[in-house]
């Protein structure tokens, strides 16, 4: 293997976070080959990453050479996209990371159902969606169930830290439609002076009582 084709893949195993053994020299030679790189910083490595690491390592190896080479062939092209491609991919990938599996079953049946429509239907669709203010569009990537309803929730959680974005939408995965919809009711009526109060009220709530919660501030 080449070297740059071994940095090539060395640097897909440290993404694809895969390594165990506690010296480097315990590994077997191909993956000592296949390693190389790592084998000064093996020591300081903990112990888990060191065994995800070899485990993929070990998965790499086993693989036919024809997909070795277009595995690398794909990390090449990955390479060569534009920082804000790459941005946009990530963004979409951690998007359907963020699914339930119920979602994703959903996403892949609409995108069957669009492939069956002829092409000039198919292209008025996704020109449809480019139609969409940018913050709409942002918010289909919340998925068929919160990316419906985030416009209305959206006046509660402007200007919020980044830090908390993730909780705050995994909150409200949890709600229920008839929760979400009553939450977006009290979002409108609101002050802004009150909203950072509901939140971190709404993320220190156990689960089941968060529709509750909602309920009350709605008929105070």
């Amino acid at each position: 293997m080449r070297a740059d084709s071994r940095t090539l893949l060395t640097g897909l195993l440290l993404c694809l976070l895969v390594l165990p053994a506690s010296a480097f020299q315990t590994l077997a030679p191909a993956e000592r080959r296949l390693l190389a790189p790592l084998a000064g910083a093996w020591p300081g490595l903990d112990a888990d990453t060191r065994q995800r690491l070899q485990s993929n390592a070990r998965r790499w190896l086993a693989l036919p050479p024809a997909q070795q080479r277009e595995m690398l062939q794909r990390m090449r092209d990955w390479d060569s996209l534009p920082p804000a491609e790459r941005a946009r991919r990530r963004g979409a990938f951690a998007a359907w990371e963020a699914l339930s599996l119920a979602e994703r079953e959903r996403v892949r049946t609409a995108a069957a159902r669009l492939r069956t429509l002829p092409p000039a239907q198919q292209q008025a669709v996704r020109d449809a969606f480019e139609a969409l203010p940018p913050d709409q569009r942002q918010d289909w990537w919340l998925g068929p169930d919160l990316g419906g309803d985030f416009a209305r929730l959206r006046p509660l959680f402007a200007y919020t830290p980044e830090e908390q974005r993730a909780g705050l939408l995994a909150m409200l995965r949890g709600l229920g439609p008839e929760a979400r919809a009553d939450l977006a009711l009290l979002a409108r009526r609101l002050p802004a002076s009150e909203r950072e109060r509901l939140r971190r009220d709404l993320l220190a709530a156990p689960l089941d009582a968060r529709p509750a919660l909602i309920r009350e501030r709605l008929g105070q």
